[in-house]
């Protein structure tokens, strides 16, 4: 009896730890075979941000120059802040996921295409895949998603995704 109970709690947190991830990430980790966990706490560590109601959660409309995150309060406003800094800057982070324009536009039609919640999180899928196979682990793909030439900045990613990962891991 006291197994099915525990089982029952787990099952339970498991539940509601999988219900909290909101339905367009786990749609895309299922269509490219990732945990719905890897593919949420890649872009909490992103795009991360506090809502009105006090929720932490990652930001569609959001981009990162040269360090400093800019984040706006419609697509109209991103798109056209997008088109500003490119006047300047290819190395502009876009999104969910932080699609960095120099590097990624190719996999893309226009810049405010990134913005585009399900072509971002396809797009970090493929790169977090791509990742799993050369590194073997989601915490490895995390770090190369972040930076494929590795280094202390892709460690440094690695744990702060860890400690993402953990908080929306079943497993954990």
């Amino acid at each position: 009896m006291v197994g099915r109970g525990v089982a029952l709690i787990i099952s339970l947190w498991c539940f509601s730890a999988q219900a909290a991830i909101p339905p367009l990430y786990q749609k895309v980790a299922a269509q490219h075979g990732i945990p719905a966990s890897v593919l949420y706490s890649l872009a909490l560590g992103e795009s991360k941000t506090q809502l009105q109601s006090g929720a932490v959660r990652p930001w569609p409309w959001t981009l990162n120059v040269k360090g400093q995150s800019y984040f706006y309060a419609t697509y109209p406003e991103a798109c056209q802040a997008l088109h500003e800094f490119l006047k300047h800057t290819q190395m502009v982070d876009i999104g969910l996921t932080q699609q960095n324009w120099r590097w990624q536009k190719g996999h893309f039609n226009r810049p405010c295409e990134v913005f585009d919640p399900t072509v971002n999180l396809n797009h970090a899928a493929v790169l977090l895949n791509e990742g799993m196979r050369k590194h073997g682990s989601w915490v490895k793909a995390a770090g190369y998603f972040h930076r494929p030439g590795g280094g202390e900045p892709a460690r440094r990613y690695e744990a702060t995704f860890a400690r993402h990962l953990q908080q929306w891991s079943p497993s954990s």
